[in-house]
């Protein structure tokens, strides 16, 4: 799920100075240490961080970054997102509301309504699986 462009937020306290602090993914690498296996899932992987503070971070495992999501504004602020999973996996377009949903299920699983920057479909996604995206400017007005 990691990819440049998104904003995520450490949640390691191995790494404290910048402990549930907000930064952007510069860049995804993929580390190849011999004694790993490909069944080991995404340990390999780790992200360069520019934080809000502006400090780069380089070499953070992607176990210590979770996605981070733009705050709602109704005024033309930055809502874009991207799906990072599933049916929608890797569309771009625009959070226009939050719900969750605790009575539901005993898991409260909280869920995004977007606006598909493709064809302009609405959808609901797990918020889980969705990231404020920070690259090119999505051309979606209306």
């Amino acid at each position: 799920w990691l990819i440049p462009n998104i904003r995520v937020r450490l949640v390691s306290k191995k790494i404290s100075k910048y402990y549930l602090q907000k930064g952007i993914v510069q860049d995804v690498m993929q580390s190849r240490s011999k004694s790993s296996s490909s069944s080991n899932g995404s340990s390999g992987v780790k992200a360069v961080l520019l934080m809000d503070n502006g400090q780069v971070i380089d070499n953070v495992p992607e176990r210590y970054l979770e996605t981070a999501l733009p705050k709602l504004s109704h005024d033309g602020g930055n809502n874009n997102v991207i799906v990072l999973e599933g049916e929608h996996c890797w569309k771009k377009g625009k959070l226009l509301e939050r719900e969750s949903s605790s009575s539901s299920s005993s898991s409260s699983l909280a869920w995004g309504i977007v606006q598909l920057e493709e064809d302009l479909e609405v959808v609901k996604v797990p918020l889980d699986s969705v990231a404020e995206w920070c690259g090119g400017t999505l051309d979606m007005d209306g």
